[in-house]
């Protein structure tokens, strides 16, 4: 990598927390951290943001001129040139500025991107894809994001936007996603949407045995994926369709990226950490259904291996992506 400056910070922001990151440009990770930000407003937040990397850097004596470039990746809505995260369904930020202040008390470049385009590039730098030219990561969350590395390089389209494949849709008279399309894969397996279909299904039972799992205690708000996969391991029948359901549509949209891309390995983030071998096993069996052969055989469909550390690395991966020739050119010093 041929940069004068010898590190990078990465910041992943999440529903409640921020990961904050020193790497050096060979891609060791030097330091890292977490801010609990309790979902507060974003001028109370980025004070602290600001701080804790000043932090970051007087713990390992890094000097600000070292840093080549910040990596910022976020979920939502993003105006990744400028810095500015427009909006995202978790936080109650609109249009904030966080590439921008980061700048005034560092000022480097900075590089921006989604969560999910993050979550490949990292299990791609520092994970089980490392080294190869194919990779395909889904990230089970809320909703259901994409990123997609085809031939080495990231696939961003010509607007920033490829790789939405949680809006792949499988059914057009399927149920409203909240994209406002009906029969999306987020419709069907984003967790929002598990849980709103679970919530429904329950309202007027309060006696049955899905309210009785210790992590619901008997209340419906607290009826979610992780919930509805306990009670499908736990053998109830309720949880059983819907969780066969929900890894029939998986296996119906990892179909379609299988046929798309053709990668060499696709990953499974986020919940999918959690459900391990028994969710896979079940797109396993489904899978012939949605590919050819051809495809699924050379694919290794795995759980994404940097699991719920995976925002550790993603900031520093989109810095260290585009610092090495990739993608747009970084923003100049202010």
């Amino acid at each position: 990598m041929t940069v004068s400056s010898e590190f990078v910070i990465g910041i992943d922001i999440g529903a409640t927390k921020i990961a904050v990151t020193l790497a050096d440009t060979e891609g060791r990770i030097l330091s890292k951290t977490r801010i609990q930000h309790g979902r507060r407003p974003y001028h109370d937040v980025m004070p602290q943001l600001q701080a804790t990397v000043a932090q970051l850097l007087s713990n390992e004596s890094v000097k600000p001129g070292q840093i080549a470039a910040y990596g910022i990746c976020a979920p939502g809505i993003l105006r990744p040139e400028e810095g500015i995260l427009c909006r995202t369904s978790n936080l109650d930020w609109r249009d904030v500025p966080i590439g921008p202040d980061l700048q005034k008390t560092l000022p480097c470049p900075f590089f921006m991107d989604n969560d999910a385009n993050a979550g490949v590039l990292a299990e791609w730098l520092f994970g089980d894809a490392k080294g190869l030219q194919d990779v395909v990561y889904l990230t089970l969350s809320t909703g259901i994001g994409g990123g997609v590395i085809a031939g080495g390089q990231l696939l961003s389209g010509r607007f920033g936007s490829a790789g939405e494949l949680g809006h792949i849709v499988l059914d057009a008279e399927g149920p409203l996603c909240g994209c406002n399309k009906r029969g999306c894969l987020e419709a069907y397996c984003g967790g929002h949407n598990v849980a709103l279909h679970l919530q429904e299904a329950l309202r007027d039972r309060p006696n049955h045995p899905m309210m009785r799992l210790p992590d619901v205690n008997g209340k419906l708000e607290n009826l979610n994926f992780q919930t509805l996969r306990q009670g499908a391991m736990a053998g109830i029948p309720l949880a059983v369709a819907l969780w066969d359901d929900v890894c029939l549509r998986l296996a119906q949209g990892i179909g379609i990226c299988l046929s798309m891309f053709n990668p060499a390995m696709l990953l499974l983030g986020t919940a999918a950490v959690y459900a391990g071998d028994f969710l896979l096993d079940k797109i396993r069996v489904n899978l012939p259904r949605f590919a050819w052969r051809e495809f699924i055989e050379p694919c290794d469909i795995r759980i994404a291996s940097l699991g719920h550390d995976i925002g550790d690395y993603a900031g520093a991966a989109i810095a260290l992506y585009r610092l090495s020739g990739h993608g747009l050119n970084p923003q100049p010093h202010p």
